[in-house]
């Protein structure tokens, strides 16, 4: 019975999420790697389309299975109040409302709540304005890589958590990276489940380092291509390993 009601809760999680061909509409050469270490997932991905401005954002809630899929749906429900409801459109305002979205939903800066006390998320939030053909982006204990021509770039986030530990610093403060847009510019953001997962001969982590090199080695392969590349390197080093969290990358070609 338990099961079947987590099994029917995915349908839910599911649901929520942007399906691949909405977001293929605006963005034709993209792709979703997602792979759950539970039923149900703690990462997730959002998007959001308003006068020609996309915005994309990948989270990494707390912990996964049930727990972490009750804080992905918290972060999609207030992604949605701040950016369409209240129209906040600036990736690191964003972010500083996200932050005080889930320490007021959690009750975080109460003495009473407990263990929810460390809950929050890592998160990486892009808009891509076609307006004036820059792109925005802010993470939160996040990073993310721009492919531009032979170049790979490390897009470095802020070392704080939406949420979580330290809440008493509720009005945390992101920073804004704005990029110019370019034919061909690519752009990977990703939680950590990919480069923690432990294999390989020696039985060690993946490792940013060499996550970085993959994708910097299929640069020029066809972003739909992408899906079956990463699951084939993450099968093949996992190998008999237990599949130690959830598993999300996005990527778009522009």
């Amino acid at each position: 019975m338990i099961t079947d009601s987590i099994s029917y809760a995915k349908r839910i999680q599911e649901a929520m999420l942007p399906s691949l061909d909405l977001i293929k509409t605006f963005l034709p050469e993209s792709f979703i790697y997602f792979k759950p270490k539970d039923i149900v997932s703690g990462d997730f991905y959002w998007f959001y389309e308003h006068n020609n401005r996309l915005y994309l954002a990948v989270a990494d809630c707390t912990g996964h299975g049930v727990p972490g899929a009750f804080m992905s749906m918290i972060g999609s429900t207030l992604l949605n109040e701040i950016v369409i409801d209240k129209e906040e459109s600036v990736p690191n305002e964003i972010l500083e409302k996200l932050n005080i979205g889930v320490i007021k939903a959690l009750n975080q800066n109460s003495e009473t709540t407990g263990q929810t006390q460390d809950d929050g998320m890592d998160i990486t939030l892009c808009c891509l304005d076609f307006n004036t053909n820059k792109i925005e982006i802010a993470c939160a204990n996040h990073s993310a890589y721009i492919i531009d021509g032979e170049d790979i770039n490390l897009i470095q986030g802020d070392l704080l958590s939406i949420g979580g530990m330290f809440t008493n610093v509720a009005y945390r403060k992101f920073t804004n990276h704005v990029f110019p847009l370019k034919k061909g510019m690519q752009l990977y953001m990703f939680s950590d489940g990919f480069q923690d997962q432990f294999g390989g001969p020696k039985n060690k982590k993946f490792l940013a380092s060499k996550f970085k090199d993959l994708l910097f080695q299929n640069r020029n392969i066809e972003m739909q291509e992408h899906t079956d590349i990463l699951d084939i390197t993450f099968e093949t080093w996992k190998g008999r390993n237990r599949q130690i969290d959830d598993v999300l990358v996005l990527g778009i070609s522009i």
